[in-house]
């Protein structure tokens, strides 16, 4: 054997193993049938029961295990991908991020536990910060894909994985993901060091290009953590039905981020079909997507692709998983029931619609009290939400304000102020857009008529103390992070500009829940009632 090895070249010997390896990843001829099931946007909900009252949560991971559990119990090996938006919104998420840190996140022990092959970065992840999405990067048992936060430090290289090769029943199929690009527009820069976001759909083209001369997969899947849109190219944050329509090469494109279950077959560039999928938010539903691949001589000749959403809260959770992640619930559960204070009135959040509410002067209160703002504009977060009087939990904290937003203090011009305001007041007369964009002000006194045109329904009377109010002059202005980071208003309806903002901003502060936490500790109780400041005229 010695001999005959000896006799032949090592180029003949990388011809020989070539082929072979050519010859054994042949497909069969014949019909073979890829499954795709992707979940997003579900936002810590990673248990069956929810923490008050003994409830049980309608859906989470839980029921997504039962459901992948059955389709393995007949033999089929699905591709699961989850689309982004897990490490932020709920409050086990919070406990495993920043109170129980010692162990393994509890995020990827879920994971690794149901069996996904690729998981996508979401604007939200990014925004927990690099001790905790590093820290889970680590402990994933698959790829975490972001193709286009490109490292900063002249490499090009992403900062995190950029595709991933999976492979069912010989078939190979390529997982490449993206995270929102407009993540710089959100969130303070430190969150995000060292990383810069490119747009998806031009870069997407690039890669699948490079991934299928190199690969030669059957089947192409782009996740974009980015909502499905109408297809704008004006729109670089939902861009899922643009990506479907306008990419060469792709049989599926999985979308996310705008909390819209949605599935349709959308007519591709290349005259094929392609799958769109977006799975929603708080894993009411999974995306399922299945390809039929016909292969005659090896060689894939025709592919038929269907799918839909289907909904989870017919399916019954996974006890097992129910009993392996027990004991990380019973943590939250203990850390979410503890009192912190009393109030000494309810809080019915759905009041801010109508007028100045309780709810939002107690987030105003926090602000104006713990930092040295002259002017706090905030918007509410919930208006579902009802509090009785009586004790106040962690749990309350998460429901008063469900976000991981910093709070910012900026220089604003007068002038600045108003046009955010007016910004805000124009949607809110009509009713239109996000409820969580109806902002309103403390530290001035004004008047708001919703008959008035667009851009004049705001009139600023004084500052609270009495003091003039005056466009020219400069103020400090407490705004969150989201707002002070580009979104919405700030550039808008104030005019800044986007390379501005770092400017402008004279102190950060800590998580604005957190500044809620040590409120209600300093006062214990607390009586909320509507501020005074502004009103709602004819």
């Amino acid at each position: 054997m010695r001999t005959v090895f000896r006799s032949v070249s090592l180029s003949m010997l990388i011809l020989y193993f070539a082929i072979f390896s050519q010859s054994c990843s042949r497909l069969k001829d014949g019909t073979h049938s890829v499954i795709i099931i992707s979940t997003n946007d579900v936002h810590g909900k990673y248990f069956d029961s929810l923490y008050v009252g003994g409830e049980a949560n309608p859906s989470s991971y839980a029921n997504v295990s039962t459901f992948i559990n059955n389709i393995r119990s007949i033999g089929v090996s699905p591709v699961l991908v989850d689309v982004g938006d897990n490490l932020q919104g709920d409050v086990a998420a919070y406990y495993f991020d920043y109170i129980d840190t010692a162990d393994v996140h509890v995020l990827p022990r879920i994971m690794n536990y149901i069996g996904y092959d690729a998981v996508v970065v979401g604007n939200h992840d990014i925004e927990t910060g690099h001790n905790v999405y590093d820290k889970v990067r680590s402990e994933l048992g698959m790829p975490y894909l972001a193709a286009n936060a490109i490292r900063t430090d002249g490499s090009g290289n992403p900062y995190f994985d950029d595709y991933t090769i999976v492979r069912r029943n010989g078939i190979k199929i390529a997982i490449i993901g993206f995270t929102n690009p407009r993540i710089p527009d959100w969130i303070s820069p430190v969150l995000y060091s060292g990383m810069e976001f490119d747009s998806i759909p031009p870069l997407a083209q690039h890669l699948v290009d490079s991934v299928i001369n190199k690969e030669h997969p059957q089947i192409v899947v782009v996740a974009v953590h980015s909502g499905t849109g109408d297809g704008s190219p004006d729109d670089f944050e939902n861009v899922g039905l643009r990506c479907a329509k306008m990419l060469h090469g792709v049989d599926v494109v999985l979308c996310s981020h705008d909390h819209i279950a949605y599935s349709t077959i959308v007519a591709g560039i290349d005259s094929n079909k392609v799958l769109l999928l977006n799975a929603g938010k708080h894993a009411r539903f999974v995306g399922l997507g299945n390809i039929e691949l016909v292969v005659k001589k090896g060689k894939v000749v025709s592919k038929r692709i269907s799918g839909h959403t289907v909904p989870m809260d017919t399916v019954a959770v996974d006890t097992s998983y129910v009993r392996t992640f027990r004991s990380d619930y019973e943590k939250v559960k203990q850390f979410t029931d503890k009192d912190i204070g009393m109030l000494d009135n309810g809080i019915d959040c759905s009041d801010a619609l109508y007028g100045p509410s309780s709810y939002v002067h107690l987030l105003q209160s926090v602000v104006m009290e713990q930092t040295e703002a002259q002017i706090s504009i905030c918007a509410p977060l919930t208006l579902t939400a009802t509090f009785e009087k009586g004790p106040i939990t962690v749990q309350d904290l998460f429901t008063l304000y469900p976000y991981e937003n910093q709070l910012y203090v900026l220089k604003m011009k007068g002038s600045q102020v108003k046009g955010m305001l007016e910004m805000s007041y124009d949607l809110w007369a009509r009713g239109e857009g996000f409820k969580f964009n109806y902002d309103s002000a403390e530290g001035i006194v004004y008047e708001v008529s919703k008959s008035a045109p667009d851009g004049k329904k705001v009139r600023i009377k004084s500052m609270e103390d009495g003091v003039s109010f005056s466009e020219d002059s400069t103020y400090l202005v407490a705004l969150t992070s989201y707002r002070a980071s580009g979104g919405d208003f700030i550039r808008k309806g104030a005019g800044i500009g986007q390379s501005e903002l770092n400017s402008l901003i004279v102190s950060r502060y800590p998580e604005i829940r957190d500044m809620l936490y040590e409120y209600i500790i300093r006062h214990h109780e607390i009586d909320p009632k509507p501020g005074n400041n502004w009103k709602f005229v004819k």
